[in-house]
């Protein structure tokens, strides 16, 4: 039960952070990284409600934060490197979910590529960081 306020505590932290940023780069630049971490067109043909996809978003981030919090109290010798693998992993999402869109979006390729690893990298070092503070 402590993984799961834990986790959906710091799950909900980090990624209200990395949609504020993704929002926030989309809106100074022509970057669609937001859209892209919020686009869920491939899994049916429903349109979805901003709110929806935002809240699917959230979803996605407890669900990461509590399965990181458990290796983080059971697995400690594990937990960098998870972190570093779900860094890995959510940065190659950036190609799958990009072929995987129905809707076309503007990405920039390498350069939108190198934008989305940065702001996911931070995002796992604030999931970090709220681990370690307690949270």
């Amino acid at each position: 039960m402590k993984y799961l306020i834990s986790g959906t505590v710091t799950g909900l932290i980090s990624g209200m952070f990395l949609f504020i940023v993704s929002a926030a780069i989309e809106r100074l630049t022509e970057l669609e990284l937001m859209t892209l971490l919020l686009n869920i067109d491939f899994l049916t043909a429903h349109e979805f409600y901003f709110v929806t996809e935002v809240l699917f978003h959230l979803i996605t981030s407890v669900i990461i934060a509590v399965l990181l919090k458990f290796i983080f109290v059971n697995f400690q010798k594990f937990y960098i490197p998870a972190l570093v693998f779900s860094w890995m992993l959510t940065s190659a999402l950036f190609y799958v979910l990009d072929y995987l869109s129905i809707e076309e979006i503007n990405l920039y390729g390498l350069q939108g590529f190198n934008v989305w690893m940065f702001i996911h990298l931070c995002y796992f070092i604030f999931i970090f960081l709220l681990h370690k503070k307690g949270f």
